[in-house]
């Protein structure tokens, strides 16, 4: 049988487990990787829809993991500027490559 030890517990897993029985401790390639399996990508669609239709206030940029660039949407957002930013943004988001987007905005954050 090929077993090995939880680097966390010291409970005996199985090399095809993933996750330790006893305490959860994830084994799969991202985690051993150094990489949170537990980020979820961005979605395209869903940030062209904020910057659409809530742009003025940054809702896409919070989205994104863009507090700072939120934030000044925010502070702005009575000048209706960033309103017309993020109509621009928008189409920029929709006419993007799936790919670029995803190199661009979906960077998974590696485990301290």
């Amino acid at each position: 049988m090929n077993a090995q030890l939880c680097s966390q517990c010291g409970a005996t897993i199985a090399h095809c487990d993933l996750v330790c029985h006893q305490c959860q401790c994830d084994f799969s390639l991202d985690a051993l990787a150094g990489v949170d399996p537990s980020v979820r990508p961005k979605s395209q669609q869903l940030t062209a829809w904020f910057s659409l239709l809530l742009g003025g206030i940054g809702a896409h940029r919070f989205y994104l993991g863009q507090p700072l660039k939120g934030s000044l949407y925010l502070a702005f957002c009575w000048t209706l500027i960033p309103s017309l930013v993020g109509c621009v943004d928008a189409f920029k988001t929709i006419t993007m490559d799936p790919v670029q987007f995803k190199l661009k905005y979906c960077r998974r954050h590696l485990l301290c």
